[in-house]
């Protein structure tokens, strides 16, 4: 992606992921919508803020460039940030024992900042664009565990409402 494109990107897909968190208060909110959207402020939340933006990026490119092989690089990009959500989040929990939004936000920004830095990285990596069937594959699975997740979490804290 061109620079100009990768800061647009950002930003846009940084409103967006944001904007996820409050789908959930809308009053036309279902079960179903709570598959992709986040229902509750828990880490796992912020990794599905980060997740979806990045697999709309992937579907932006392949539709874009006209390029199947466009769909791993953003799926690569977003779930190798999702260890440093965890990281993160659990390095201030264990001074604070609460969430602080503002290092919520932080955190935030600084995973999809990161996540579409490493897409871009990885958009010319010739295994992960000659492994793109096996990026979709992860992609739906990820969206089927999310889903499955958001519902019927174990009582981890990664799961647990924070809010």
């Amino acid at each position: 992606m061109p620079r100009k494109e990768t800061i647009t990107a950002i930003v846009l897909l940084t409103i967006l992921g944001t904007s996820m968190h409050f789908v959930h208060h809308v009053p036309f909110f279902n079960r179903f919508m709570g598959y992709i959207f986040p229902v509750k402020e828990s880490v796992m939340a912020h990794m599905k803020m980060v997740f979806y933006p990045m697999l709309l990026l992937s579907i932006y490119l392949v539709a874009s460039r006209r390029d199947i092989r466009e769909t791993g690089a953003p799926i690569l990009g977003g779930l190798a940030v999702m260890p440093g959500i965890v990281a993160a989040f659990f390095a201030y929990w264990i001074f604070v024992r609460h969430e602080l939004m503002f290092i919520d936000v932080i955190i935030y920004i600084a995973a999809m900042v990161g996540a579409v830095l490493l897409a871009r990285r990885f958009r010319h990596s010739k295994p992960v664009r000659d492994l793109w069937l096996l990026w979709i594959f992860l992609a739906v699975l990820i969206m089927v565990l999310t889903g499955y997740l958001t519902y019927h979490g174990p009582e981890w804290i990664i799961f647990a409402d924070l809010g």
